[in-house]
């Protein structure tokens, strides 16, 4: 991607039980995250607080913000990703989304 590409990236966390913390983290890297990667996202990073309760990590899309909803809600609709979820326990049991921008 170029210097002049535009790029949106959200920031995503999600409280889980710290029982299931690693299984979720699995779960993602495993199968989610390939998923999205595929359709154009990329995960730039993960992180877990002490605790092991929240799990928060940032995914961006080259393009707009409108850009990025679009690939959004064509993921959320997707076979892809009704496949991926498919019998997936529920790990999350609170979530946080929201536009973020890197300021250093």
């Amino acid at each position: 991607m170029s210097e002049t590409t535009t790029k949106t990236t959200w920031m995503r966390r999600y409280t889980t039980d710290p029982g299931l913390i690693d299984q979720f983290i699995e779960f993602l890297t495993r199968q989610v995250i390939p998923a999205r990667e595929a359709r154009g996202f990329i995960v730039e990073q993960g992180w877990v607080n002490p605790e092991g309760t929240q799990l928060t990590w940032f995914v961006s899309y080259a393009g707009t913000p409108e850009e990025f909803a679009a690939a959004e809600k064509a993921w959320e609709e997707s076979e892809d990703r009704a496949q991926v979820f498919a019998g997936a326990p529920a790990y999350v049991s609170a979530k946080d989304l929201q536009q973020a921008r890197r300021v250093f």
